[in-house]
């Protein structure tokens, strides 16, 4: 801390009488359905109205001289909704672009009345109705224990929690974290996080680097038909595009790594631009300064991420995009350390390894001045791989099990977008994947005293998926979206077709009603479709999983909203969530259900015989109370109660493994701007207080007996660890220099050093109960400078 201050108090001094700091803000402003730019746009300050602008002919308008510092900016045109945005934090270091999109008016009669509102939430997909937070790259800086990722960013949004403090999954409304679709340029993705599991949708360290994103939103549930095969959430990212006027760098040191980006323009006067970042491991330093990551190995990664955006005179805009990232760490019990946790049993040695990649290129283009198409071809990739050996007494080692598996995807998609009239917009999107896997997977089975293969497969298969989407306007206060989406896997013709409807009701100014119902269909892990069952007698394996259809999830919302004034808003939401078609144990009567996996650290439970003859529901209810950055300060409240259950082949009604009962989250942030923002101090806050994690109790003396942990199957997740608890407080220091911007912080988590319970296991060693916790106090920091 010391060191901190010295450091910001020598790169003051150099500051206190130095000229006002002031950067161009600049941009573009579009029509929000029909995606046409717009001309004559009016673009002012706010609270300094002698600094204006008018957009173009190609909708470009451009403000110079803006005082760094957090500032808001008016957009006006007749016949459009004005909107103002706000809290558009301006430095020195690089040149602020925005891209604003104007939703037209629905005229009852001749008077226009054009009123201006705060709008900082608004989502990028205009069928979106409730149960959506648009979210930007500045929050996930912002905001204390976010440390850059948007994961954890989302866990501060109501119905969002996090079991694991080193892992980002999130559990939404108590379903399965294997339920979050992931989305990126209008493409699923894979998995976007370092040390990833089979499976999984989370991990320690995000592949995406919140630098290169755009406004993306995030669904909680029943979102529109345009998301499809996940029954949890939506994760929908955009990466903006480079500055297309002036090249400019970015350098970054901190828990994510060492990064370095640059962006610009490939020559004067063509609007093309490059976006490019590469980011290396860091946690090495961080061991070397005492700092325990949980784990005896040493984790290391490195990821790159970039978008190339070409706009044609004739032939539309082009845009080549692609993230990528390798992660490998060796976790060994023979090097395990008493404060280290215990990913896998005592005695044994884990190689993991995962990478990651997704890669396109799009074009679109415009039919007429209200219809645009969009092409998109696509691929991705995941590898997993691993292997465990078991240590005998005498420290030799036994191979037990063996994992190297990949899943390949190959998009093509189509994209039409259509705005009838002021009343009426539709979209049309279809896509095809071409599903290519290689799972090679192994274990000793001690039972049959030989090396089994769980998994050896090489196959190749496919999913379609089209959507149709149309929003009705029967006025300016009414909004109607509706839609179908279809989904049919050729594995073995699972299909499905599903209704969605949301209705949003605007009442007395700042006040509204919304509605939605959606039903969403989601395909399982394609691994648990050809996991074999083997059998000793005749030494033959049998793929019983082939045949599972979907798992189908209705989704039923309704909330309120009210804007007080342009910084106060309070909202709530009420849903209740039913499942069925879950795939359960079909050679016995067991607690098992697909609704529980990724509640595990190491990814999916492999399990022969299933059969789609499980159940499940969800309900809760959401508040979240909102004072919008203003006057240097934010507070942001967010509480939610809910209760998720499922019913497994023993037909026992049973909590969920996710089922925490309740999460409640306070940040609070202030800022001090000196010398006209030239420098500014900040302080942020985060408490959150949660349920505690749902587990399935040990039988200690069964455990005993039998040399392995002897789960008590009929209180299967009946109880919980006690709640958790964890407080964040992150200090920041930011300095304008004449085209330099830098930025210092320090954060420390978990500040009071609660124990928070991770999980319970039986050691077979010591034969007894062992419980692990999650991170103590774990300080972090980092540097920042943009040119």
């Amino acid at each position: 801390m010391k060191k901190f201050l010295f450091f910001v108090l020598i790169m003051l001094q150099f500051q206190l009488y130095s000229q006002q700091i002031t950067q161009t803000v600049r941009g573009i402003v579009t029509d929000a359905d029909s995606k046409q730019t717009l001309e004559g746009v009016a673009v002012i300050l706010s609270g300094n109205p002698t600094i204006s602008s008018t957009s173009d002919a190609k909708g470009n308008f451009k403000l110079l001289n803006i005082p760094v510092g957090r500032q808001a900016f008016q957009f006006t045109l007749l016949g459009y909704n004005t909107r103002t945005v706000s809290n558009i934090e301006v430095t020195s270091g690089k040149e602020v672009i925005l891209n604003i999109e104007l939703t037209e008016k629905v005229y009852e009669t001749k008077a226009v009345e054009i009123t201006a509102t705060k709008q900082s939430n608004i989502p990028n997909n205009e069928m979106a109705t409730l149960s959506v937070r648009n979210f930007n790259s500045e929050e996930t800086n912002r905001y204390a224990g976010s440390r850059g990722d948007p994961s954890r960013l989302a866990a501060t949004t109501a119905g969002v929690s996090s079991g694991n403090d080193a892992r980002n999954d999130i559990i939404v409304r108590g379903n399965s974290p294997i339920g979050v679709l992931w989305r990126l340029e209008n493409i699923d993705i894979p998995n976007p996080n370092h040390f990833s599991a089979q499976g999984a949708t989370g991990g320690p360290i995000s592949i995406l680097n919140n630098n290169l994103l755009a406004n993306s939103d995030f669904y909680t549930g029943a979102w529109p038909a345009d998301y499809g095969n996940k029954t949890a959430a939506v994760f929908d990212l955009k990466l903006r595009n480079g500055n297309n006027e002036k090249k400019e760098f970015t350098g970054q040191v901190g828990i994510n790594g060492f990064e370095l980006g640059a962006e610009g323009p490939f020559k004067k006067g063509y609007n093309g631009s490059y976006l490019v970042n590469y980011r290396y491991s860091t946690l090495d330093a961080f061991t070397a300064l005492g700092i325990n990551f949980g784990v005896s190995g040493q984790p290391r990664y490195q990821d790159v991420s970039w978008k190339v955006n070409l706009p044609t005179a004739k032939m539309g805009t082009f845009n080549f995009w692609g993230i990528g990232g390798v992660s490998n760490i060796s976790l060994l019990d023979s090097e395990k350390k008493n404060s280290d946790w215990s990913f896998t049993n005592s005695g044994t040695d884990l190689v993991y390894g995962s990478r990651m990649a997704a890669t396109g290129i799009s074009n679109t283009h415009y039919y007429n001045t209200t219809t645009f198409g969009k092409i998109s071809l696509s691929a991705t990739s995941a590898t997993f791989t691993a292997t465990v050996d078991t240590i005998a007494l005498n420290k030799d080692k036994f191979r037990t099990f063996n994992s190297n598996s990949t899943d390949n995807q190959m998009h093509v998609q189509y994209l039409l977008n259509s705005k009838l009239n002021s009343r009426n917009l539709i979209r049309f999107t279809s896509t095809y994947t071409f599903l290519n896997l290689n799972y090679q997977i192994g274990q000793y089975n001690r039972k049959f005293g030989l090396f089994v293969d769980l998994l050896d497969q090489k196959s190749n298969t496919g999913l379609l998926q089209s959507s149709f989407s149309w929003q009705y306007k029967l006025n300016d206060r009414v909004v109607i979206n509706s839609g179908l989406h279809y989904q049919q896997l050729l594995l073995n013709n699972s299909l499905a077709i599903e209704p969605r409807v949301g209705m949003k009701w605007l009442l007395k100014k700042g006040q509204a009603l919304n509605a939605a119902y959606g039903l969403h269909n989601q395909m399982q892990p394609l691994i648990n479709y050809f996991y074999k069952s083997y059998n000793a007698t005749t030494g033959s394996y049998t793929q019983t999983n082939i045949n599972m259809d979907f798992t189908q999830s209705h989704h039923y919302v309704l909330g309120y909203e009210n804007n007080f004034n342009d910084y106060y808003r309070f909202k709530i939401e009420t849903y209740y969530q039913t499942q069925s078609k879950v795939p359960v144990n079909g050679a016995q009567a067991d607690y098992f259900s697909m609704l529980n996996q990724g509640s595990d650290i190491g990814g999916l439970e492999l399990v022969d015989s299933l059969v789609n003859k499980g159940f499940g529901k969800n309900y809760g209810v959401e508040i979240t109370i909102e004072k919008i950055f203003h006057k240097n300060y934010y507070v942001l409240l967010t509480t939610s109660l809910f209760e998720s259950f499922f019913r497994g082949s023993n037909q026992v009604w049973h909590h969920t493994a996710f089922s925490g009962g309740f999460v409640s989250n306070v940040l609070a942030g202030y800022e001090l701007p000196l010398s006209n923002g030239k420098y500014k101090f900040s302080l942020d806050i985060k408490s959150t207080i949660a349920g505690g994690n749902r587990y399935v109790p040990i039988d200690e003396a069964a455990s005993q007996q039998q040399g392995s942990a002897v789960f008590i199957a009929e209180k299967a997740f009946d109880a919980r660890f006690r709640n958790f608890r964890k407080t964040d407080v992150k200090l920041a220091f930011k300095l304008n220099q004449k085209k330099v911007s830098q930025s210092l912080f320090i954060s420390l988590e978990n500040i009071f050093n609660t124990q928070n319970v991770l999980r319970q296991y039986y050691d077979p060693r010591l034969g007894k109960l062992k419980v692990e916790y999650q991170f103590g106090l774990f300080p972090i920091g980092g540097y920042r400078i943009e040119f």
